[in-house]
């Protein structure tokens, strides 16, 4: 029986094949530097070769394991399987598309052991430089983190970043309904309303560098709407499942 893994980073990919081969590389290079570290690829119902170089890397790699939707359920439903197939105490949620650098996430994870519960990549936080990518994303992105954070009375700066580390507890407590984009949103949303600390990294949002983005701006906006209607209640009903808190905390 292998051991258990110190750290996973999930991976969720839908049509990400142009991506894949250096996302590989680079998750290569971090878990040869990182010994004990496992890679779990969700393929959420790839229509293009992204399954087969998935497959490809978790037979060349032992750090690397596939899980596959036999269809497109969403960003979300690839993350709770992700999660859900994740064995380490430290779990990492990170984009398929290089819009954060997965070398930072030992950083990350020793923030994790400093007393976060959660660290999140922030690119509206105001130490941070300038944002990039497309102009949907940023305005979506930045404007939907300040309703939440007018919402939620929680003093963090974004939101919506996938680029995340987790304690086991959060992962194992924490349960989210959204299969799309918002799911993001809604496990952070959970997890400070019942107390847990949330670490935000100032960090550059930068262009992909390959491929195209799969969000549906019109889908991203509905989902994001009723996930804003449904945070009042949200904050009360978790709230019944209190644990010792210190309230969010921003750490760079």
């Amino acid at each position: 029986m292998p051991p258990k893994p110190i750290v996973s980073v999930v991976v969720p990919c839908f049509n990400e094949e142009e991506s894949v081969p250096s996302l590989v590389e680079r998750l290569r290079v971090l878990v040869e530097s990182n010994p004990g570290w496992e890679v779990v690829f969700v393929n959420d119902g790839s229509r293009d070769e992204t399954g087969t170089l998935l497959d490809l890397a978790a037979s060349n790699f032992p750090w690397a394991r596939v899980c596959h939707h036999p269809k497109n359920l969403g960003l979300g439903a690839g993350v709770r399987t992700g999660l859900m197939n994740s064995g380490a105490d430290y779990v990492c949620t990170i984009d398929s598309d290089g819009t954060y650098p997965p070398e930072s996430l030992p950083h990350f994870v020793d923030l994790l052991r400093g007393g976060a519960d959660i660290v999140t990549a922030s690119p509206w936080h105001p130490d941070n430089h300038q944002a990039q990518g497309t102009f949907h994303r940023l305005f979506l992105s930045r404007a939907v983190s300040w309703c939440y954070r007018f919402v939620t009375k929680a003093d963090l700066y974004t939101f919506t970043a996938l680029f995340r580390a987790y304690r086991r507890e959060v992962v194992d407590r924490v349960s989210f309904e959204s299969n799309g984009f918002p799911a993001v949103t809604e496990i952070l949303i959970r997890a400070i309303a019942q107390g847990y600390t949330v670490a935000e990294v100032p960090m550059p949002l930068l262009p992909r560098e390959r491929g195209q983005s799969k969000m549906s701006l019109t889908k991203a906006i509905r989902g994001h709407l009723e996930l804003l209607s449904s945070t009042p209640a949200w904050m009360r009903t978790e709230r019944q499942k209190p644990r010792p808190a210190t309230g969010p905390v921003s750490i760079v």
